[in-house]
C-alpha cells in the first residue's frame, strides 16, 4: 500500500467524506483547470477521487499540524471525521483516546485496527508515532472498506500512511516549537472548592448533625490562618518544546525521506516528566530498472514516560489534591510531608515511589516490485515491527509506603518484547478498454505476533540507593509467559468503471486465525459496493456540479481482537510468588468452540461537489453484529471460573453527515466553514441462549431490546422537605421497621436506602446520541487563522467526584462550596439532604449529561515567502504561528465531560460510564516555526 498525499507548505487542504483536495503551491502559474489535485486512499490501492464506491474518512497532515505535538494521534482525531466518537482517556500527554467507530462495536473493550504503512498494529504503536512524520489518517468504515481488511475489521480500520519524498529538487525543513500547559479550572467544571474558612464554617455547622466536636474559635483562626490551594501545591504549569527536521525529494529514478524528531512534554505534575519522544524515519524507493522497483520505509522510536498512580486513593495525586483540606500545611512540625487527613504524603511520594517507561519500536519495510506490463504487476512486501517496552517502579527504603508496608524497599522490573511479521504477496492488474477500467489486486498474506514477557519483584535493599533487583535481599515474585498468534489469508480485490459514471467493486478474503478452535480457524469475508456519478450524465447540464454520486455498499467484515491467544484451549499456567518463591498454579478452562465474531454491514452514501465550493457526503448505515465474544463468569459450587464466548447479537445504525463551504474563495482571500454531524442507535439483539439480561460492573446492564450498557441504579425520589431526609423510589410494597413509604408524582418513595432498589434506568447509557466537529478558515495573502470544536450530546455518566465533594459522612476531606446548600428548615426545596453519619448514599442524582461544546483549537499564522525574502536569503519560506487547545469548555457537567475512563488500574467498566480522577484535560498555548529551504 503505497499511498501519496503531497500537501505543500502554502497549500490548504480541504477533507470531505472519501476525497483530499491539495492545493499546490504555484497556483499562481498553474491553468485553471488543474489547481486542484485529488488524491484517494482506500486501504490496499489508491484511487481517483471520482472511483470511489467506499465511505471513508481522511485527516491530512496539515490537520494534525495544527495540534500540539506531544498529542497523541487517537485523540488527534477527535471531532474530525463524522462517525468516528473519540473520547479523551486521560489527560497525560501522549496517552490515548478510546475511538468507537460507527457506535459501540464490541463487548470487550476492543477498538478499531490500525495498520500503519501496511503493518497490523496497535494503538500503542500508532501513538508512538511522531505526529509530524504522517501524511494522513484514513478512517475505513463500511464493507467495502474494511471487509478487504478481513477478520480484524469489525470494528472499523484507522489506515496510516507517512510521509515519503516527491521528485524533483532536494527540499529542507525545519520545525519548533514552545508551549505550556495547565489543568483546566474548576469553574469552568461547574464547580469550586472550599478555602480553610468556609471548609471550618461548614464542618462546624454539621458538626452535631453527624456526632463530631465543633472546633474553638481559637482553632478556627489558628487553621484559617494555614489556608493554602493544594492544586498550587501538587500541579504545575507544563513546558513543552519540540523539533522536526526532514528532508525529501528525487530523481526520475528514486525518491527519499529522511526525518528526526524531538518531543517533550513536562506534564503539570510536580517531580514528574510526563513525556520524552525521540524519532526517525527514512522512506526510500528506486527504480532499478524500467521493470524492477525496491523501496524501504523504516523508522524508529523512542519514548520515555514517568506515570502517577491512578486509584482511587491519596496516591493518586488527583484525589489527593481534591480531597486534603486548605487547612492543612504540605510539612508537619519536623519538616516530613503532611499525609493529612487524606492519610498519605503524595508529595513525598511522587519523588520516592517512582514508576517510569521506556518503550522502543522499530518498523522495517522492505519490498520489491516487478513491472510485467503497464497494466500488470507483482509486489513483495515483508514487514516488520519489534518493540521492546520497560517499565521499572521502585519504592524506596524509609519512604512513608515503604514504612507502612514494611518491605524496607521494593524494585519491580517488567520486560516486554514484542515482534510483528506480515509477508504480502500481491498482483495488480490496472487496464482500460476505451471507457472501461478494470482493475485487481490479488494477495497472499502470513502474519505472526510474537509477545515474551518477563516481570519480577524484589524487596528489603542490602544497599541504599542501588535500585535493582540483584540488590533485594527477598525475590517475591517471577512471572513470565510466551505468546504467539499466526494468520493466514487470500484474498482478491476488484474494481470496474464504465466512464466513471459507473461504479463496481468487490472484495472476497479467507482468513485463518490461530485463536479459534481447530473447527473454526476459517473464516469469509466479503462485500460488493456500487456507485453512480449523475452529475456525469450528459441529461444533467450542471457545469459547476462536479459530482453527485449515489453510493451502496453490502458485505461482513469479522473480529478475532477480543480473544486473547490459548484460549480456544484448556491449560495451566504456573507461576512464583511470595517470600518464599511458592509457586502457583492457574487454570484455563477454555473453549474449543469459539467462533468468529461476525458484523453485516450495509451502507448508502451521497456525496456532492459543487464548483469545487460545496462539498459534502451523507451516510446512512446498518451494521449487525453476530456471535459477539465477552468473558463470561461462571459460578460454581467449588469456586468460579470465566470463559470466552460467543455471547450474543446487536445492531448500529445511524447517520452520518460531512459539509464544507468555501464561502468566500477569492485571490487574497478566503473563508473556509466545515462541520460533520453523527446520530448513532446501539441495540442489543440476542444474547446466549437462554439470557435476556446481564448485569455489567456497578451501574451498567445489556439487556435484549436496549442499549447497551444502560445503567441501573437507586434512583433518588428528592429531599422531604419536612424532615429533611432523602428520599428513594422503590418497587416495594411492604416497608421494613423505622421505614416510611410516601406516594410521589414519580410513584412510591422512601426513606431507607436500600440496594434491593436498584432499578433500571433504560433511557440513559454512556453512548452518545449526537456527535462531531466543526470549524472554520480564514485565509488573507499570507496570513490564516483556523479554529475547531468539537461536540457530543445524549451520554451519560456516574460522577462518583461530586458524590466525594458533597459526602458529608467524608466529614474530614475537602467539599464543594455547594455542599453548604444542605437542608436546615421545613419548606426547604432545592437543597441537599440534612446531613447525617452516614452521609450521602449514590444515586442517579450523581448520574449527569456528559452533553459538551470544546473550543477545540485555534491555530493564527502568517507565512514570509520568497517573493518576501528575496533571493539573497537561502529560505523558501517562513512560516510563524500561535496554537491554543481546549480554549473553552461549554457544560452542565460537574467534572471533565470528556474523560473516559476513571480511575485507569484495573479498571474494567465500560469508557466514559463514570469519572474517578484521572489525569485532567488541560489548555495549551504553543508559539512556533517553519523554515522551508
Amino acid at each position: 500500500m503505497n499511498v501519496k498525499l503531497r500537501v505543500l507548505s502554502a497549500g490548504a487542504l480541504f477533507f470531505l467524506g472519501q476525497t483530499a483536495f491539495a492545493q499546490s503551491t504555484k497556483r499562481d502559474t498553474l491553468p485553471k483547470e488543474k489547481q486542484i489535485e485529488e488524491v484517494v486512499v482506500t486501504g490496499y490501492r489508491t484511487k481517483k477521487a471520482d472511483e470511489i464506491t467506499q465511505a471513508q474518512s481522511v485527516i491530512g497532515s496539515q490537520e494534525l499540524k495544527q495540534q500540539s505535538n506531544t498529542l497523541s494521534l487517537t485523540n488527534m482525531l477527535q471531532g474530525k471525521a463524522p462517525g468516528v466518537l473519540v473520547q479523551t482517556q486521560s489527560g497525560q500527554p501522549g496517552s490515548a483516546g478510546s475511538i468507537t467507530i460507527r457506535g459501540f462495536s464490541n463487548f470487550s473493550n476492543t477498538g478499531a485496527l490500525v495498520v500503519i504503512d501496511g503493518q497490523y498494529s496497535t494503538f500503542a504503536q500508532l501513538n508512538a508515532l511522531n505526529p509530524s512524520d504522517v501524511e494522513s489518517q484514513v478512517i475505513l468504515k463500511d464493507a467495502a472498506a474494511t471487509a478487504q481488511y478481513g477478520s480484524r475489521a469489525a470494528a472499523g480500520v484507522i489506515v496510516v500512511t507517512t510521509k515519503t519524498g516527491s521528485r524533483g529538487r532536494t527540499n529542507y525543513s525545519f520545525e519548533s516549537r514552545f508551549g505550556t500547559s495547565w489543568k483546566v479550572s474548576d469553574k469552568e467544571m461547574n464547580f469550586q472548592m472550599m478555602d480553610a474558612g468556609q471548609k471550618l464554617a461548614w464542618e462546624n455547622s454539621i458538626a452535631p448533625l453527624v456526632g463530631n466536636d465543633p472546633y474553638s474559635d481559637q482553632q478556627i483562626s489558628t487553621l484559617s490562618a494555614k489556608n493554602h490551594d493544594w492544586q498550587k501545591d501538587i500541579l504545575r504549569n507544563s513546558s513543552e518544546e519540540s523539533y522536526f527536521f526532514t528532508a525529501s525529494g528525487g530523481s526520475d529514478k528514486s525518491l527519499f525521506y529522511y526525518s528526526l524528531g524531538y518531543d517533550s512534554n513536562s506534564g503539570i505534575i510536580q517531580h514528574l516528566n510526563a513525556l520524552k519522544r525521540y524519532s526517525a524515519r527514512f522512506n526510500f524507493e528506486n527504480d532499478l530498472s524500467d521493470k524492477i522497483k525496491i523501496g524501504l520505509n523504516a523508522s524508529l522510536q523512542y519514548q520515555q514516560t514517568q506515570n502517577q498512580r491512578d486509584l482511587n486513593n491519596g496516591q493518586n495525586p488527583f484525589a489527593f489534591m481534591y480531597r486534603a483540606n486548605p487547612y492543612e500545611t504540605v510539612f508537619l512540625d519536623d519538616g516530613t510531608y503532611n499525609p493529612t487527613n487524606v492519610g498519605f504524603p503524595v508529595l513525598e511520594a511522587l519523588q520516592r515511589n517512582t514508576s517510569r517507561n521506556s518503550n522502543l519500536r522499530i518498523n522495517a519495510n522492505v519490498f520489491g516490485e516487478y513491472k510485467f506490463t503497464n497494466w500488470l504487476k507483482f509486489r513483495s512486501t515483508l514487514y516488520n515491527t519489534y518493540a521492546q517496552l520497560k517499565s521499572k517502579s521502585i519504592l524506596e527504603p524509609g519512604s512513608f509506603l515503604d514504612t507502612v508496608l514494611g518491605y524496607n524497599g521494593q524494585v519491580q522490573q517488567a520486560n516486554n518484547d514484542l515482534y510483528y511479521l506480515t509477508a504480502n504477496q500481491r498482483l495488480d492488474f490496472d487496464r482500460k478498454f476505451g471507457k472501461h477500467k478494470i482493475s485487481a489486486t490479488a494477495f497472499y498474506e502470513y502474519s505472526t505476533e510474537d509477545t515474551n514477557t518477563m516481570a519480577a519483584t524484589g524487596r528489603n535493599y542490602r544497599t541504599p540507593g542501588l535500585d535493582i533487583l540483584s540488590n533485594m535481599v527477598t525475590p517475591f515474585a517471577t512471572t513470565g509467559s510466551r505468546v504467539q498468534t499466526r494468520r493466514t489469508s487470500l484474498a482478491l480485490l476488484a474494481d470496474y468503471n464504465y466512464d466513471l459514471r459507473y461504479l463496481i467493486s468487490a472484495s472476497v478474503r479467507r482468513d485463518g486465525s490461530s485463536r479459534f478452535g481447530l473447527d473454526n480457524q476459517f473464516g469469509t469475508f466479503w462485500s460488493v459496493s456500487g456507485a453512480w456519478n449523475i452529475a456525469k450524465e450528459s441529461f444533467i447540464n450542471i457545469p459547476e456540479l462536479k459530482s453527485f454520486k449515489l453510493r451502496g455498499s453490502y458485505g461482513i467484515a469479522g473480529n478475532d481482537a477480543p480473544l486473547p491467544d490459548y484460549v480456544n484451549q484448556p491449560y495451566v499456567g504456573f507461576g512464583l510468588s511470595g517470600p518464599s518463591a511458592s509457586t502457583y498454579a492457574q487454570l484455563n478452562y477454555g473453549n474449543t468452540k469459539l467462533e468468529w465474531e461476525k458484523v453485516n454491514i450495509t451502507n448508502l452514501g451521497v456525496d456532492f461537489n459543487y464548483s469545487n465550493r460545496f462539498r459534502g457526503s451523507v451516510e446512512y448505515f446498518i451494521n449487525k453484529r453476530k456471535d459477539f465474544l465477552q468473558l463470561i463468569p461462571y459460578a460454581t459450587t467449588q469456586g468460579s471460573y470465566t470463559v470466552y464466548e460467543n455471547a450474543g447479537d446487536m445492531e448500529n445504525k445511524g447517520i452520518e453527515v460531512d459539509l464544507s463551504a468555501d464561502v468566500i474563495k477569492q485571490k487574497d482571500w478566503g473563508i473556509q466553514l466545515r462541520g460533520n454531524f453523527s446520530n448513532v442507535k446501539n441495540k442489543i439483539l440476542a444474547l446466549r441462549p437462554g439470557e435476556t439480561s446481564r448485569n455489567i460492573g456497578n451501574n451498567n446492564k445489556l439487556e435484549v431490546g436496549e442499549m447497551p450498557f444502560y445503567f441501573r441504579m437507586v434512583r433518588s425520589a428528592g429531599v422531604n422537605e419536612q424532615t429533611g431526609e432523602a428520599l428513594y423510589y422503590t418497587t416495594r410494597t411492604t416497608a421494613n421497621p423505622g421505614e416510611t413509604f410516601y406516594d410521589l408524582p414519580g410513584g412510591r418513595a422512601t426513606n431507607v436506602y436500600s440496594s434491593t432498589d436498584i432499578q433500571d434506568i433504560k433511557d440513559k447509557s454512556p453512548f452518545p446520541k449526537y456527535f462531531g466537529g466543526f470549524g472554520a478558515t480564514f485565509t488573507y495573502k499570507n496570513f490564516d487563522i483556523t479554529a475547531d470544536f468539537a461536540y457530543k450530546f445524549g451520554a451519560y455518566a456516574v460522577n462518583n467526584e461530586a458524590l466525594d465533594r458533597l459526602d458529608p459522612s467524608q466529614y474530614n476531606t475537602n467539599k464543594d462550596v455547594s455542599a453548604v446548600n444542605y437542608w436546615q428548615n421545613p419548606g426547604d426545596t432545592n437543597v441537599l439532604p440534612k446531613p447525617n453519619p452516614d452521609g450521602i448514599w449514590m444515586t442517579d442524582y450523581f448520574l449527569q449529561k456528559t452533553d459538551y461544546i470544546r473550543f477545540r483549537s485555534l491555530n493564527v499564522g502568517y507565512t514570509f515567502d520568497k517573493k518576501f525574502l528575496g533571493e539573497r536569503v537561502p529560505l523558501n519560506s517562513i512560516r510563524l504561528y500561535a496554537q491554543a487547545q481546549n480554549l473553552f469548555l461549554w457544560t452542565n457537567y460537574q467534572g471533565d465531560p470528556e474523560v473516559a475512563v476513571g480511575s485507569g488500574e484495573g479498571n474494567t467498566d465500560v469508557p466514559g460510564s463514570y469519572t474517578l480522577y484521572t489525569y485532567p484535560t488541560q489548555k495549551t498555548v504553543t508559539i512556533g516555526v517553519e523554515l522551508q529551504f
